[in-house]
Order: structure tokens, then C-alpha cells, then sequence
């Protein structure tokens, strides 16, 4: 712990001395705009005044499908602003067919588009996206340091019109969804394109090749004529009602009706608190459900608008398998039963340009399972240029009424660092996690330390973490440390130590049909908490990508497994025995032309698993209507063969999905899917009216059913759950 300790005081020094390493490149990509004194129309057509003076940003970078300057075709851009709002206009040049495959909102990188990238307070980590498609429809976007997060979605303004040659937008951001100083004049800002009939995606800066097009840390800057003046007293109110007919199996039809609040006020330029009351999340897109034949849980994205802005402050700790916190476990009982939110209150947002918070308290209520749980985060990070240093304490408390049950909580504290570097090619962490509950001493610990270092060409990466046993994460996510004892049906807690060591290069042609070949190789090596052999995990992966989008990859997996415990993996036979297993497989897939009619991919595995066989097989199509409408099914066939008596089973999954967009504001989308592993069978239906600008009717169709033994197999089906639900909410 001492040297753990030394090695983080080290670093966090070492931090603090860093310096900029590479030019900004705000002081090469400036445009500088004035204010307007004139109204403008928000129609897409460009011929207000205020455009016939505005300065022009021009002479886009290409940055897919490989680096080079003078992008083609030409992209012009003008922006202006008044008291309340930013106003953005773009003139895309285009000659060949506008290609659109969703009408969906936040469908952004398959369709014809262009998007700004903003980050108001030059924090090169953190910004917002504003997208809009060539046939108009909106994506919005938050920006962190490990992520884009499109499920955020706020309030703002644009249209399009299509020309011959070219196709013009028009979009008006209101200042008060933004975070900024006043004091600030000059903002982060960037541009990203799509140009899909080419496969290729420009950008305003030269953001360099081997980061992703909308990079924060590459913008440029957006240079007012004076720093705009954040408005005071701003809030949004959206209140919402709910009415819900619901028929459960063996019980009478239950007739529902609800109503809630959510809220989001401005504390600050740069501090917004959102509140919810009575939440309901019924107009949330389902999960789409995987088969799983590891040993362990697995992750499932949070989609909830209330948890998204600012997350990462939250969400963003830890290790890609084990996250302190993890939004997806509030709102579940102690069986992961959904159980209603009373409230949730979020403070998040900048304190300074460099100093970063966010607290936030949820109560949920009593279920038969659990108590009523608070619970409790609160975050810092401060910022030193790109790297940064920053803290989370975690608190979740049971409630019987109003009094505290003393004995059953959990606290979490988290402590890291990352130094990377000016030009984001280096990046390296130490990072410190500690648990406490009641009656358990020792162990509670959970440490994680990493290398990464990329360039066009190459990109290498070590990591490592040790997770010991008594290291609880009441509102996260730890993926290894339960461990199923199959024959005492029962789970063991045993901690582990991770390490990760990868290299990848890549080949980027200049010409020619294929415009990238990757290279990789990955080991994951597991030991015990007393540092015994655990697990080996070896893949060399090669993969082509086609100028034309279609995509072909190969790969070869090694296994060395010293099971501890007896586990299944099939409904019927003996769990595998706790032994030592070694054994290999060998993987292709082929995915088509994106932009076609009709798309398809293809896979397939075969190889030893365990001490038995495992061949897979999955198919996917699509069929598009542009601009309209959207048809897939996709479909996977695992064959379990293991030698007496242990079994066998041949386990499926069936996904339909069905998108028809009658226009921007009015869209239908149906899922079905069939998971036999999980015994489930459901469609889900949904069709959304937007009235108004964030402002919505929801009629959602639910059928769920228990398939018992597999439809392959004779099994019975049983209706589970069947209900039609109405939401609508108005945002003021």
C-alpha cells in the first residue's frame, strides 16, 4: 500500500510540472464573429444579411478515409450571434445523391451531415455536438475524455435546403443549454462532415489521423467580438404524465396512471442542477439483449436522459470491467428488479475553467426485496491542460421509512491520475479505490495503473489492476469477482489481478480499394489474489477496411483457463469440474457496403472450448428505403458439444427491427427479439410524436413472454407481460 501510495504521489507531482508539449491550435484554426443586430430566420436558405458579412471558415482537412489537406467536395461555414442565441451556417457542396439511412434523431455518422463541436470553457476534454443530417433530422451530443454520449438531448433549432449542388443548414443554439464564462471571448470550436457516397469524414482543424474526427483537444477557436453574456435565471420545466393498461399472468388487467417533473435549472454559467420527481422511463429504447458464454455479467450502457450530462464526472472511474460507479444500478433491488424513484438531484458542471464538480443524490423506494435505498456521489477533477487529477466518494444507505438501517450501506472513495500529453499520444494513470461495509475488515481494495501510446501507424497499450476480495461496489460494476460454484449454487467472491498488454498497427493506403489494414495483437493475463496462475487469454486479430465501408476480419484465439469452481455453460448435463483447460478457436466476419439497399454481415467460430466444441454462426440484413424506412433481422446459432456427461445445447438468438420515419417529428420503431439462453421472448413498439421541440407523445406497445425449454425444443410459452403505455411531456 505504502509503495502504491509513493508511486501516486510521484506521478501527481511529475503531473503538475507538465507542460504543453505541441502548438494550440487555436492559434492556427481562428474565425471571428461579430454579433448581429438583424433577425434571423432559421429556414436553411442563408439569404439573411447577417451571412453576407460573416467571415467564412473554409478549407476543410480530410480525415477519413486518411489524413490530407484540401478536402473535396468544399465546405464552407459562417456563425453569428445575438442575446440569446449562437447562430451556425454551413454551405456543403455536393454533386452526387444525398445519402440518408435513418430518419431517426441522433442517427448521425451513417447519414449525409455536418456537425459543430463546442467547448465553451477550453477545456480540450469535455464539450457539446450539434449535428444535423442533410435531410434535417437533429443529433446532439456530449463530449468526454473516454466517450460521446448521444443519448443527451436538449433544446435547439435548425433546418436544412437541398440544392442542386449543394445543400445549406441553419441551426440556432440558445445560449442557455451552453456552459460558459463571461468573461471568455474565445471558445473551443470544430467542424466535423460527413461526406458518405466517399466514406469520408472532414474536419475544419487538422485533427490529426489517429484521433477521432469530433476530438475536443484539436479544436480551434470561435473568436467573439465581445464574451457573450450568460442569461440569468434560466431553467427548463418538463412535466409529463403517464397512463399505462398492464396484464401480468395469472393476475387482473392493472389500470395506471402517474404523473412527474423534471427540472433543470442554471446555478451558474457553468453549473446546472437537474431534478426529477417521480421519474419515469418508460419511452427509453430497450436493451437488445446478447447471448453470453463467458463466466461473468456483463455491461449494458446507461440510457437514461437524467444520468447522462456530465457522467463521465461519475461514470468515467476505474476500469472498463470494474466501475465504482454505475448509473445502471440505481432504481434495481437486491434481485435487479426495477423499483420506483422518488427523486434524483444532480449538481454538475465547472467550478473554474480547470476545476470540475458534480453531486448527486437519488432516493428510491421500498420493494419486497430491498429497503429504500439513497444514494449519493460526489466528484472533483481538476484539470491540468488534457491530463488531470480528481476524486469520487460513493454512499449508498438503506431506509426503513425515515429511519437508517445501520448495518446495511456502502461507501465507496476513489482517487486517480492521468498525465496525457499535449498532443494526446501518451497517456498513463495510477489510479486508488477503496470500499467499506459493515463488519468486513481488510481486502477492500482496488488499484489500477496503465500505459497507452498511439500514432497513426501504431498504438500500444499496458494496463493492470488488482481487485481484492472484499472490494464491495454497491453502485458499480466489478465483472470477475463473483465466481458461480455451479454444483453448490452459489457464488464465491475471490480477487484477482489483471494485467493487459496490446500492440496494433496499422496500414492506411493512399489509393486503391482498401484504406486500412489493422494489425493486432492482445494478452490478458489473470492471476489470484495470492498471485497463482488464473487465466491466459492470447488473440492476433488482421482486419481490412474497404473504401466502399465493407469490412473483412480474421482472428485466432488462444485460451488457458484453471477453472475454480464447477460451471455450465448448458441447461442439462454435469457442470464442468474445477481443472485446468487449454484450447483455441479460430474466427471470420464479412460486413457489406453500408450505404447500399440492401447490407449484410456474416460470421462465424469454430474451435475447442474447454474440455469441449463451440461452433457459431450469425447472419445480419438490413433493408433501407431512403430516406424512410428501415427492415433488419439478424440471427445467431451457437453449437455446445461437450463429451459425456456433460452435456450439449444448441443455443439461439432472433432480433428484428422494424424503423419507419413518416417525417422528422413523427417515427415508429419495433424490436423483437428472442433470446432462448435467457428464455425470453418479447416485442417492443414505440411510436413518438414530437410536437414540439422536445416536447413528445409516446405510445409504447410491450409483450413479453417466458419461453421454458427452448422453441427448438417443444418448450412451452407463457405470456409474461403485456402493456400499452401513453407518456407525453411539454419542456417549458
Amino acid at each position: 500500500m505504502e509503495k502504491v501510495l509513493t508511486i501516486l504521489f510521484i506521478f501527481v507531482v511529475q503531473l503538475l510540472a507538465a507542460q504543453p508539449a505541441v502548438e494550440d491550435f487555436k492559434k492556427i484554426f481562428r474565425l471571428e464573429i461579430s454579433e448581429t443586430n438583424t433577425p434571423i430566420v432559421i429556414d436553411g436558405k442563408l439569404d439573411d444579411q447577417a451571412w453576407t458579412t460573416a467571415n467564412r471558415g473554409t478549407d476543410f482537412w480530410q480525415k477519413v478515409p486518411f489524413f490530407a489537406e484540401g478536402a473535396d467536395p468544399r465546405t464552407e461555414v459562417m456563425l453569428t450571434y445575438d442575446k440569446d442565441n449562437l447562430y451556425v451556417a454551413t454551405k456543403c457542396f455536393q454533386k452526387e445523391d444525398i445519402i440518408i439511412q435513418s430518419l431517426k434523431r441522433d442517427e448521425y455518422w451513417d447519414n449525409d451531415g455536418i456537425a459543430i463541436v463546442l467547448d465553451p470553457l477550453n477545456t480540450r476534454t469535455n464539450g457539446f455536438l450539434f449535428g444535423v443530417s442533410a435531410s434535417g433530422q437533429q443529433w446532439d451530443a456530449l463530449r468526454s475524455p473516454d466517450d460521446i454520449n448521444s443519448d443527451w438531448s436538449n433544446k435547439w433549432f435548425s433546418e436544412v435546403q437541398v440544392e442542386e449542388e449543394f445543400w445549406s443548414m441553419e441551426m440556432a443554439i440558445p445560449f442557455k443549454i451552453l456552459r460558459f464564462s463571461p468573461e471568455e471571448k474565445e471558445w473551443g470550436m470544430n467542424f466535423v462532415r460527413n461526406h458518405i457516397n466517399e466514406n469520408e469524414f472532414h474536419n475544419w482543424t487538422a485533427v490529426p489521423e489517429s484521433f477521432w474526427p469530433p476530438d475536443v483537444a484539436f479544436a480551434g477557436a470561435l473568436v467573439f467580438d465581445k464574451a457573450p453574456i450568460p442569461k440569468k435565471g434560466n431553467f427548463n420545466l418538463v412535466p409529463f404524465v403517464t397512463g399505462s393498461i398492464n396484464k401480468v399472468a395469472g393476475e387482473k388487467v392493472a389500470v395506471k396512471g402517474s404523473a412527474g417533473l423534471d427540472a433543470r435549472v442554471s446555478v451558474s454559467p457553468t453549473l446546472n442542477l437537474d431534478l426529477t420527481f417521480n421519474p419515469d422511463f418508460s419511452q427509453i429504447e430497450v436493451d437488445e439483449l446478447v447471448t453470453n458464454l463467458t463466466r461473468f455479467n456483463i455491461f449494458l450502457p446507461e440510457k437514461r436522459t437524467f444520468f447522462l450530462e456530465n457522467g463521465d464526472l461519475f461514470a468515467d472511474f476505474g476500469y472498463p470491467s470494474v466501475r465504482p460507479f454505475f448509473s445502471r444500478k440505481i432504481g434495481l433491488d437486491s434481485e435487479r428488479q426495477a423499483v420506483p424513484i422518488l427523486y434524483g438531484a444532480r449538481l454538475t458542471g465547472n467550478l473554474t475553467k480547470t476545476t470540475r464538480l458534480g453531486v448527486m443524490n437519488i432516493h428510491s423506494l421500498k420493494s419486497d426485496n430491498s429497503f429504500a435505498q439513497n444514494q449519493s456521489a460526489v466528484s472533483f477533477q481538476k484539470n491540468f491542460g488534457r491530463s488531470y487529477v480528481r476524486g469520487l466518494f460513493l454512499n449508498r444507505q438503506s431506509f426503513d421509512g425515515v429511519e437508517t438501517v445501520k448495518k446495511d450501506f456502502g461507501r465507496n472513495t476513489s482517487l486517480d491520475a492521468a498525465y496525457i500529453s499535449d498532443d494526446g499520444k501518451i497517456t498513463s494513470w495510477v489510479a486508488l479505490n477503496h470500499s467499506f461495509k459493515p463488519n468486513i475488515k481488510g481486502k477492500t481494495g482496488f488499484y489500477t495503473y496503465g500505459f497507452q501510446f498511439q500514432n497513426p501507424s501504431w498504438e500500444i497499450l499496458l494496463a493492470s489492476a488488482t481487485v481484492q476480495e472484499n472490494y464491495f461496489a454497491d453502485m458499480g460494476f466489478v465483472q470477475r469477482i463473483e465466481n458461480y460454484d455451479a454444483v453448490r449454487d452459489t457464488s464465491i467472491r475471490v480477487g484477482f489481478n489483471d494485467n493487459i498488454s496490446g500492440i496494433t498497427y496499422r496500414i492506411r493506403p493512399k489509393k486503391g480499394k482498401i484504406t486500412r489494414h489493422n494489425i493486432n495483437l492482445t494478452n490478458v493475463y489473470y492471476t489470484n489474489s495470492d498471485w497463482s496462475f488464473n487465466e491466459l487469454f492470447s488473440e492476433f486479430n488482421y482486419s481490412i477496411a474497404f473504401r466502399n465501408t465493407a469490412g473483412f476480419e480474421i482472428g485466432v484465439e488462444r485460451n488457458d483457463i484453471e477453472l475454480l469452481y464447477p460451471f455450465s455453460f448448458v441447461s442439462e448435463g454435469e457442470p464442468l469440474p474445477a481443472d485446468r483447460y487449454t484450447f483455441s478457436n479460430v474466427s471470420a466476419s464479412f460486413s457489406s457496403d453500408e450505404r447500399k439497399m440492401i447490407r449484410f454481415g456474416l460470421g462465424g467460430q469454430t474451435g475447442d472450448f474447454y474440455n469441449g466444441k463451440l461452433h457459431q454462426a450469425n447472419a445480419e440484413i438490413n433493408f433501407r428505403v431512403q430516406p424512410w424506412g428501415n427492415l433488419g433481422f439478424g440471427y445467431q446459432w451457437n453449437q455446445l458439444d461437450f463429451p459425456a456427461p456433460f452435456g450439449d445445447e444448441i443455443i439461439t438468438a432472433l432480433l428484428g427491427k422494424l424503423e419507419i420515419g413518416f417525417n422528422r417529428n413523427l417515427l415508429w420503431t419495433t424490436l423483437f427479439q428472442y433470446v432462448d439462453q435467457n428464455e425470453y421472448m418479447g416485442i417492443n413498439s414505440r411510436l413518438q410524436w414530437r410536437f414540439s421541440p422536445m416536447s413528445d407523445v409516446f405510445l409504447v406497445f410491450v409483450d413479453n413472454y417466458d419461453v421454458f425449454n427452448g422453441l427448438g425444443s417443444g418448450g412451452e410459452i407463457q405470456t409474461n407481460n403485456r402493456a400499452v403505455i401513453v407518456k407525453v411531456n411539454y419542456w417549458y
